[in-house]
């Protein structure tokens, strides 16, 4: 691996991956193009606009998010021992410590979703995905990838199922009254797990893809082959969807209506938000497919790619400060407006990160998210070191 493809550590990612290892400059560019593919699909303009920037904004809508859960698995493998699993010389430390930081995140997404922002916070989801990535850290990447394929087959066809029974049941309506993140909030936890834009059962799948890919020693994979994978599974996911989506009505993203029939054609398209097969066959193709050129760039190009390194090493203060902003500014977070409003979003975010890491090595969040997760670790520890002294 090139001296270039590591850097010191400026700032962690969500899940602090470089708390026991250098980071990997080319996750944080991959993260950063994440980032700012989530911004466009947020406060972009519309697909509809065509030419490049219609272009662009299409292949962000859905797959940037994608790219964003692949990493957070990435960053999961990492913080857990690497291609040495799980968690090095204290894997019950680790499962607490990722435990925390899930926990901890979706309390943010909690909160940011009461605010009534109009952006579909992803946070509360990632959080899930940490507490249900904990039982698998110990498995290798070959096993880890089996079951992530079983899981993109019959994932999307257990949501089908359980969103068009669960819609409308009484209950559906007992949870809402029970369930403290859905009086907090007004997204719950069935949402969150089956129901919701980015539900944990068709979006495990990811994760579970990038630390099968952590467990692998990323910085050591061969990028060419990465890309050449990745492409592949783009080109027969979207391809195959494309060749039979004519067969049925046109997919739909979002929850059947719980009115009418089950309509099974919904597993035939690749529409971002569709969770079926395909769109996570392709989604995980475009995935592996950006970090591989990512992954080059950063250690053929570190001067140039260093504003983005910078934004995605702060990922979770920006992705607040984004949603934060579009609330202040009375944003619609829908695509539509104008480019040089996405524009404005990108270059002040990496101003922010730029001048930041001058002054500090982690992000604001990254450093409450840390300082708390490792107060809250060491506590029981002291304690229970305190009563072996007595």
């Amino acid at each position: 691996m090139s001296a270039a493809s590591v850097a010191a550590p400026p700032a962690p990612s969500i899940v602090d991956a470089q708390a026991v290892r250098p980071r990997i400059r080319g996750i944080d560019l991959a993260r950063g193009l994440a980032l700012f593919g989530m911004f466009a699909a947020h406060v972009g303009p519309s697909s509809d606009v065509g030419g490049l920037t219609g272009a662009v904004m299409f292949a962000a809508s859905g797959r940037s998010s994608i790219l964003f859960a692949t990493l957070a698995g990435l960053s999961l493998a990492l913080l857990s021992g690497g291609a040495t699993p799980p968690g090095a010389s204290d894997p019950r430390r680790t499962r607490l410590r990722i435990a925390v930081r899930g926990l901890l995140i979706m309390g943010i997404g909690v909160t940011l979703t009461a605010m009534g922002t109009p952006v579909a916070v992803i946070l509360a989801y990632y959080g899930v995905f940490f507490l249900l990535a904990i039982p698998f850290l110990r498995l290798k990447a070959h096993t880890l990838l089996v079951i992530a394929g079983c899981w993109a087959i019959a994932g999307p066809v257990v949501a089908l199922l359980v969103q068009s029974w669960w819609w409308g049941s009484s209950a559906a309506d007992v949870v809402a009254r029970v369930d403290p993140i859905t009086l907090i909030s007004g997204e719950g936890i069935d949402q969150l797990l089956v129901t919701g834009i980015y539900p944990a059962v068709t979006w495990m799948p990811f994760i579970l893809v990038g630390l099968a890919l952590g467990r692998m020693d990323i910085a050591r994979l061969s990028r060419t082959t990465m890309l050449a994978i990745g492409v592949g599974m783009a080109f027969v996911a979207y391809g195959f969807s494309a060749l039979l989506t004519p067969l049925g009505p046109r997919p739909v993203a979002g929850p059947p209506d719980a009115s009418s029939a089950i309509d099974w054609s919904i597993l035939l398209g690749a529409d971002a938000h569709t969770g079926s097969t395909f769109e996570i066959v392709g989604g995980i193709g475009v995935a592996l497919s950006i970090l591989a050129l990512c992954l080059a760039a950063a250690e053929r190009l570190p001067r140039l790619t260093r504003p983005m390194v910078a934004a995605g090493s702060m990922s979770l203060t920006i992705y607040v400060a984004h949603v934060l902003t579009i609330n202040v500014a009375g944003l619609d977070a829908m695509p539509g407006p104008p480019l040089w409003v996405l524009l404005a979003f990108i270059v002040g975010s990496i101003a922010f990160a730029l001048i930041w890491f001058r002054f500090a090595r982690r992000g604001p969040l990254e450093s409450l998210v840390h300082s708390t997760t490792t107060a809250l670790i060491a506590r029981p520890t002291s304690l229970s070191a305190d009563h072996n002294h007595r």
